[in-house]
């Protein structure tokens, strides 16, 4: 599904950050266990997985409040069952296709 990421943008406290499709990391297999549930609906089951996107690497941020925004799109799908299970989404397995703002507070 990341291979149809496209158009990935963030902002932090209005400043763009660029370049995020350079910044897409893939981790080697891993087992990951989905309990009851789960919020990817799936059945309970331990299988192997990947993680697969663009990541931020931020500086450390001075005290105070922060927003992050991210937003992203998903092109077209032709796997059937991904289309069903995400639909046109992007950011995170359940997704929004929508700008996220994140709050940030650092102490």
């Amino acid at each position: 599904m990341q291979d149809a990421v496209n158009g990935p943008n963030a902002s932090l406290d209005g400043f763009e950050i660029p370049n995020l499709e350079k910044y897409r990391i893939q981790t080697n297999l891993f087992n990951f266990t989905l309990p009851e549930n789960n919020i990817l609906n799936l059945t309970s089951q331990t299988t192997q997985s990947v993680a697969d996107g663009n990541w931020l690497f931020l500086k450390p941020l001075l005290h105070g409040k922060h927003e992050l925004i991210v937003k992203g799109n998903l092109s077209s799908i032709t796997n059937t069952t991904a289309n069903h299970i995400l639909g046109n989404q992007y950011n995170g397995p359940i997704g929004w296709n929508q700008t996220t703002t994140y709050i940030l507070l650092v102490k």
